[in-house]
């Protein structure tokens, strides 16, 4: 599969000289979570700008090292770019679609209904340092407990199936497996331990390489001004927005893509900036997992730059323009 993406990114990048305005773009998935992007792309915002814009699905694991080697220039996979930059890597995430975690925490146990509880014990997450796992540790350093006092056991894509069958004390869900869980009666036998939406971290950010700020501004500018545009048609048309994510991903329902959109909608940060607050709890949950002390964190304006996404928005707003349907 991993061949595969790579073999898709040369292929998009293997074109003529003309092509010079070719945004190369990954996303891990098609979801509400990547609609911004996407309805971008459908509703021709990046053509407009002159961009042939490409984007190919590829995990953090992929996306992160193409970026870092400069076969790409975007990768909406930010908590895989965000562990490169904490080890140095050229790369900036220039906005964040998220500010709230879309995750909760639950168990299936009789004897585990706080966070105390879940001393010495499992939790099921998707992936190592996902964002559920970020989550929850940030929830633990703010209850008084060590973050590294439970362990953490990656499901893969079979998470939400295999943590209800009762194989882990407890396990993160996000928001669209609970509907689902629910919808099938999976989920009558588990308990909620605790609700994440009162974390504020960041999540599904855009990360872009540090040449192609320095180097290439205009072209970085007028992605920048796509994606603003499609956000603004996605917080303005919720059955246009799911119609086009429908689309490209024919599988979806038109119930889950209801449920997605306005656990998207209710999590979205102001303009798609953080505050220095936000960021911050999540750096200290990243560095944590890569043995880093705290004072090896860098500058939050070192990992990133929300300059050139405010100078697009102010072009936006300037100009007057308004989504249609």
């Amino acid at each position: 599969m991993k061949l595969a993406v790579l073999a898709a990114l040369v292929a998009a990048l293997s074109l003529p000289a003309q092509a010079a305005q070719t945004i190369t773009f990954t996303v891990p998935s098609i979801q509400m979570f990547e609609a911004p992007y996407l309805v971008a792309y459908e509703k021709g915002y990046f053509a407009a700008e002159g961009l042939d814009f490409k984007y190919v699905v590829a995990n953090g694991g992929v996306a992160t090292p193409a970026l870092v080697s400069g076969s790409i220039d975007a990768s909406a996979s930010s908590a895989s770019a965000m562990t490169a930059i904490l080890r140095g890597g050229p790369i900036r995430i220039v906005l964040v679609l998220q500010n709230r975690g879309v995750y909760s925490l639950w168990s299936t146990r009789p004897d585990i209904h706080t966070l105390a509880d879940l001393k010495g014990k499992q939790i099921g997450i998707e992936t190592r340092g996902d964002a559920g796992e970020v989550a929850t540790r940030i929830a633990l350093q703010a209850a008084g407990i060590p973050p590294d006092s439970v362990t953490y056991a990656p499901l893969g894509t079979a998470n939400a199936a295999s943590a209800v069958s009762g194989v882990l004390p407890a396990f993160v869900l996000a928001g669209t497996d609970i509907f689902e869980l629910r919808a099938k009666g999976a989920l009558s036998a588990a308990h909620l331990i605790m609700d994440y939406k009162s974390i504020h971290m960041p999540i599904d950010g855009l990360a872009v390489s540090e040449k192609l700020i320095t180097d290439h501004p205009d072209l970085l500018d007028k992605m920048l001004r796509a994606i603003v545009k499609g956000m603004l048609y996605t917080r303005a048309y919720k059955q246009q927005t799911i119609a086009i994510l429908s689309k490209l991903q024919p599988q979806e329902t038109a119930a889950v893509g209801a449920m997605d959109y306005d656990s998207f909608i209710a999590g979205l940060a102001p303009d798609m900036i953080l505050t220095d607050d936000d960021i911050r709890g999540d750096l200290d949950a990243r560095a944590q997992l890569l043995g880093m002390t705290h004072d090896a964190i860098p500058p939050i304006d070192a990992i990133y730059n929300f300059g050139p996404l405010r100078a697009a928005e102010a072009e936006v707003r300037a100009s007057g323009w308004k989504p249609v349907p």
